[in-house]
């Protein structure tokens, strides 16, 4: 069965989005084990862990990775045992709602090495500062790139055929799908490894259709869908895009496995990787589009520019995490650690 996996926040034109509210909710949870550690104590290694005893006990869980490192795991869910776990440190700080009846802190503090840390304060206070200011200006350059494609968006939505586009949308058979509610799952993220997308919704569905975007338009189409569907109570899945959290990039319908996303150009996309591409072409009104494509063109440089910057420098981030991390490796007592957490599984999970 393929892997439920997912991000639990956001880097946006907007800043830093978390959604560790709502997916690790504590009045909705049985048990939720809040971990308090630094960068490089093992606290992705835990999670890991504690999923592979879950999997091993049959049990099915839910990943949630790092949205500015997604090699990392920021939490889990085990839906079936209303169980959830997840790193509570910044930028995302998680503190206990109902403690002890449902929050348990996961404190790892006790396993430092405080002497070590000690006499690397000043390499570590520098890494953690040097990694702040970098993170801050690659999320300004974001906000500008997003600037530059929100007037991108204004401009091709004075170009879209809205009326032959709905009706388009108000033919997919999947609007008579299986009753549900809407979720959330965001399978995308802006990461110091650049651009992600998790294959989640790939690797289950029966059906990829391909929504060939065209001077960023390929959002409306989705936006669509995801308003159609939610009017007429279909269960489904939609991942937001990581620029503009406002728009739709992914759409998945588990009913009829239909899984609809954002591609490139109709030139640019390769069919193979599809069952289905919709041109968002047919719905342009090219007259209109002949009057704003000079500045449509140089918008969408101007953001391509912005936003190559705000990855170069997220990435440059990630490398001083690295370094951060390597400190805190060598000051932590991982056997510790681990015997803490298989104490935690038997108590938990081996239930």
């Amino acid at each position: 069965m393929p892997e439920k996996e997912y991000f639990a926040a956001a880097n946006t034109a907007a800043g830093f989005i978390s959604y560790f509210d709502r997916i690790f909710d504590p009045s909705v949870l049985d048990d939720l084990y809040i971990i308090k550690g630094g960068p490089g104590t093992g606290k992705s290694s835990m999670l890991r862990r504690v999923a592979d005893a879950a999997k091993k006990r049959g049990y099915e869980v839910e990943y949630y990775y790092c949205s500015s490192d997604p090699s990392s795991l920021d939490g889990i869910l085990i839906p079936s045992l209303s169980f959830g776990m997840l790193d509570g440190t910044a930028p995302h700080m998680t503190d206990p709602v109902y403690p002890g009846a449902v929050d348990t802190v996961f404190d790892l503090y006790p396993y430092f090495n405080i002497k070590k840390l000690k006499e690397r304060r000043e390499d570590i206070k520098a890494l953690t500062d040097k990694n702040k200011l970098l993170h801050r200006r690659s999320a300004a350059y974001r906000k500008f790139a997003g600037a530059a494609e929100t007037e991108i968006c204004a401009m091709i939505s004075s170009c879209i055929d809205a009326e032959k586009m709905s009706s388009a949308v108000s033919r997919i058979p999947s609007l008579k799908c299986a009753k549900g509610d809407a979720e959330h799952r965001q399978i995308s993220a802006f990461s110091t490894k650049g651009k992600v997308t998790l294959k989640t919704f790939e690797n289950t569905a029966k059906t990829k259709i391909g929504i060939c975007d065209e001077h960023g338009c390929a959002y409306l189409f989705l936006n669509g869908l995801k308003n159609a569907l939610i009017k007429k109570h279909v269960l489904f899945y939609y991942s937001l895009d990581t620029l503009l959290p406002e728009r739709c990039e992914a759409i998945f319908i588990p009913s009829s496995g239909e899984y609809y996303r954002m591609t490139g150009t109709m030139a640019n996309t390769d069919r193979r990787d599809y069952d289905k591409l919709i041109n968002m072409k047919r719905f342009i009104k090219t007259d209109v589009l002949k009057d704003i494509r000079g500045r449509l063109r140089m918008c969408e440089k101007i953001r391509d520019t912005l936003e190559s910057e705000a990855l170069r420098l997220i990435a440059e981030a990630g490398r001083v995490h690295d370094r951060l991390e390597a400190l805190y490796n060598n000051a932590v007592d991982f056997d510790g650690v681990r015997a803490a957490t298989d104490r935690m599984i038997e108590l938990r999970i081996g239930l």
